[in-house]
């Protein structure tokens, strides 16, 4: 995936990190189009890439290889969480960067009564030098979510560092449980309503940062609602100023700068 960032200085410290459930690449019809989530992503131009939902149960209507067919053609550096794996149809959520992965593992959760869930943890080389990644899928069930989010924040010590989580944390309420756990831990919150798509209400797609990060959220555009059933968080990282942490949502929307 090629870059479209500016040259300039302010550009090359910024980092730019998505979340997003592509829903199996499925959007509005019903269609399966990984093409169309490739489209997305590319006029995102993310530095970091959390995707959720990659789904290669044919059997319920997704392409085949779907893990196989994101490496292939997002090139950079990938660590999967192939979280219900069959022959083929693997289904699962995936981590993505531009620069070099220094190190990566996956967590598997506690509490997935109806389906496994997991974290990948990663450290990726990026231009505010290294960031350690905890992105995530969490469970349906409001005790699972709690404890995986218990779970999570105990794998974030006490000088965090620079650290993100991030991903689909199926919590409706701001300031629930999940927001309460990893918000000790990480205390710039970066939600803006991303689901469903089409009249986005709900605060699921979050990220969470160390306070070494300011944070912005971006507008994306509307042809974007099309894609999933989500819209895709999209957050720009640059390093905290001295006077502290600041967490800023954007519009929904509109153009990306």
């Amino acid at each position: 995936m090629t870059s479209n960032s500016s040259t300039e200085p302010s550009a090359r410290r910024r980092l730019r990190i998505v979340s997003w459930n592509c829903h199996g690449s499925i959007g509005r019809g019903g269609r399966c189009d990984p093409e169309r989530t490739l489209a997305v992503i590319a006029a995102l131009d993310p530095d970091i890439l959390a995707l959720q939902e990659v789904d290669g149960r044919s059997h319920l209507g997704r392409r085949a290889l779907a893990f196989e067919f994101f490496a292939a053609r997002l090139g950079g550096y990938l660590v999967e969480a192939r979280t219900v794996p069959r022959e083929r149809r693997d289904y699962g959520h995936l981590l993505w960067s531009r620069g070099r992965v220094l190190r990566s593992g996956v967590h598997f959760l506690p509490g997935g009564r109806i389906e496994p869930r997991a974290a990948v943890d990663a450290v990726c080389q990026t231009a505010l030098g290294p960031v350690r990644v905890l992105a995530t899928h969490l469970g349906l069930g409001p005790w699972s979510r709690r404890v995986q989010a218990r779970f999570l924040a105990s794998t974030i010590g006490a000088d965090a560092g620079q650290l993100v989580a991030l991903g689909d944390f199926n919590e409706w309420r701001q300031g629930g449980p999940v927001d309460a756990a990893l918000c000790e831990r990480l205390p710039v919150r970066v939600s803006v309503p991303s689901w469903p798509a089409r009249w986005p209400l709900v605060h699921m797609d979050r990220l969470y940062a160390s306070s070494a990060f300011q944070a912005t959220a971006r507008a994306v555009p509307a042809w974007m609602a099309h894609a999933s059933d989500h819209l895709p968080l999209v957050v720009d990282l640059l390093p905290a100023e001295p006077s502290g942490i600041t967490a800023a949502p954007g519009p929904r929307r509109t153009s990306l700068p």
